[in-house]
Order: structure tokens, then sequence, then C-alpha cells
């Protein structure tokens, strides 16, 4: 049976790309561009960005860096590419690593869906930034700017003067391109920890969320939603206070706050340390959504460093691959350049299928 909410959000979105569409013409005298479930705005906007900023050197600094950590991602974006094929087709039973395609409803839940959105929002524009920033830094014009929608997924571009772009120098070219991947890099490790470590900081205990049947707690009528706080006396707020508590005995008196909050006793008993549930962690209700937030922005950002850097022929990393081996081949660097990338991205869209077609 279709989830009732997931058939609500299909036809809002349907609606919403229908009415859009029905008034494209409209639209166009405002500047926008509509396709079927793409929307584009732009318009002529300032020449420099944050002068002051872009001719620092801090910022100098940081665009040679750029190059560096872009060419870095370039590399672990092709090789998680391959890393996922390899494991899929000839390790598939022990590998967990898969490229799954994010479809709201489907893959994530659609309560996530407003998390993912502003994390995406926030982190394209700041990488478009970053070009307009390099491009001011290097003395380049910026001849526009805008918004796009695609679906649901929004975004943003900037355009910088295609004369002064194309006549620039090799290196001047890489930084442009490469600030924005290393400012989803530098994104991506800020929010690394706060994702990661930040949650076992704020649990308040360890909730269960599904009991295997036969198991140590369903013998001890343990239910999904029932939180554990103290197993023989040790507080269980992390897990591995919970593994250490489970390590200590084979005896347990657990402490459980029920999911109408009542405070109960059971006694469970396990040979193995083995308790039969699948947990995470517990918090008040007012930290949830700065750590889906949390998280959001190290997938998207991570994300994006990794295959917004690889060569997938329509992405930053394209770029600075081609432009990286018309250094090394003037004449025939943008055909070689095509024909690795098409292989590439061939092999991504490989690696997806596998991923969403393999049993787990």
């Amino acid at each position: 049976m279709v989830n009732l909410g997931l058939e609500i959000f299909g036809i809002g979105l349907l609606i919403f790309w229908i009415i859009i569409f029905a008034l494209r013409h409209k639209l166009s005298d405002r500047g926008f561009s509509v396709y079927p479930l793409l929307l584009m705005w732009r318009k002529s906007t300032r020449t420099k960005w944050f002068p002051q900023l872009a001719n620092s050197k801090i910022f100098k600094n940081f665009e040679k860096l750029s190059v560096v950590l872009g060419i870095i991602s370039m590399i672990a974006g092709i090789a998680l590419i391959y890393y996922v094929i390899e494991g899929l087709l000839f390790h598939p039973s022990t590998t967990s690593a898969r490229l799954e395609p994010i479809i709201p409803g489907i893959t994530i839940g659609l309560n996530e869906v407003p998390y993912l959105l502003l994390a995406i929002g926030i982190s394209v524009t700041l990488h478009e930034l970053a070009h307009a920033v390099s491009a001011t830094s290097n003395k380049i014009d910026v001849k526009s700017g805008g918004f796009i929608l695609i679906g649901i997924f929004p975004g943003a571009f900037v355009e910088p003067e295609d004369d002064s772009f194309n006549s620039s120098s090799t290196s001047v070219k890489l930084k442009i391109i490469a600030a924005g991947i290393a400012v989803n890099i530098i994104l991506a490790a800020i929010f690394f920890p706060l994702a990661s470590y930040l949650p076992q900081y704020l649990s308040q205990g360890i909730l269960v969320e599904k009991v295997i049947p036969n198991s140590s707690a369903y013998n001890a009528s343990i239910l999904p939603g029932d939180i554990i706080l103290y197993i023989n006396g040790i507080a269980t707020h992390t897990f591995s206070q919970l593994q250490y508590a489970l390590n200590s005995s084979t005896h347990y008196i657990i402490k459980i706050m029920t999911a109408n909050h009542s405070i109960v006793y059971v006694n469970a008993t396990s040979q193995s340390h083995f308790l039969g549930v699948y947990v995470t962690y517990y918090f008040q209700p007012f930290w949830l959504p700065f750590l889906e937030f949390f998280t959001w922005m190290f997938i998207v950002n991570f994300s994006l460093a990794l295959f917004n850097a690889a060569p997938l022929v329509i992405t930053d990393g394209g770029k600075i691959f081609t432009e990286l081996l018309r250094k090394v081949s003037p004449k025939s660097g943008d055909r070689i350049s095509f024909t690795i990338q098409s292989i590439i991205l061939l092999s991504l869209i490989y690696a997806i299928i596998l991923s969403v077609t393999l049993p787990q």
C-alpha cells in the first residue's frame, strides 16, 4: 500500500509544476525560464563580489588550497564510484557501500525533506558565492547569477564574463572552479563532528526501534518506543555505555521509560550479552531539528564535495579535468576529456543501478 503522505506529496508536487508550466509565459516576462520540472531565474548582477575579501591574503591562500582539494576530491569521487561497483559485484553479501539516490518518501522520510532542502539551499548558495568571490579575486567580472529549481531541489549559479574567463590562464580557471568544491569540503568537515559526536552528548537514553523475536528483550516484554535508561544501575545514554552494561553481567535489571513516559523495571537474561534490539539515541524533542539539519548539512556537502568534483561531464570536476587535459594535450584534450568523463558517468549510473537492485 502506498503511503498516504507520499501520495499527498506527489499530488501536491504535480499540481505545483502544472501551475508553473501554465504560467510559463507570464513568468518569462519576469526573467524566469520554465521547462518540465525545471524553473530558472537569471539576472544581471554586480560584477565584483566582496572585493575586500577577494583580494585578501587569506582568500588568495584559500584559492591555492582549493585547487589541491579539488583534485583530491576528484580522485576520491572516481575511486568511490568504482569501489561501490567492485563491492557490489564481487562482495555483495558483505559490502555496505551503496550509491542510492535521494527520493523523498522512498529512500528518505518526508519529514526529512525540509532539512534536506534547507541544507541544499545553503550549501549550493555558499558554493556559488565562492565561485563569484574567486572570479573577483582573479580580475574576472561576474555577468549574471540566479536560482534554479529542479523538481523539489533548489540551486543557485553564477556566470563569469565568458571572454575574460576563457582567455584567462589555466591556474586562474582552476582556482575559480575549485573554490566552490573547497567550500563544500570545509562545510562537510565542520558538520561531520556535529552530526557524528554531538548526539551522544545530548542523548538521555537508548531508544528501542525494533525488538528481535524470541530474544532476551522480547522475552522481557521490551517494546519498540521504550527508552533504556539504566542497566544494573549503569547509565545507558550512549552505545558504548549500553555495551559496557551488557558485558558486565548476564542478568539485567533494566530501568525503562515507556512510550507514555511511565518508569518500569524489567528483568532480562542473556548468556551471550546480547539483548536483541535495534536502537538509536533518545533526545529531548528540542534538539531533533538541529541534529537533523547538522546531519543533512554533512551529507549534502560531502556528496557535493565528491560527486561535483568527479569528472561527470557537467560538474565542476569535469571542468577541472578538461582544463588539465587541455594543458597536457591542447589539440585533443577536449575529446579525450569527454570520452573519459562519459565512461565515468556511465559507471556512476551503473553503480546506482546496482545499489538499488541488488538486495541488501
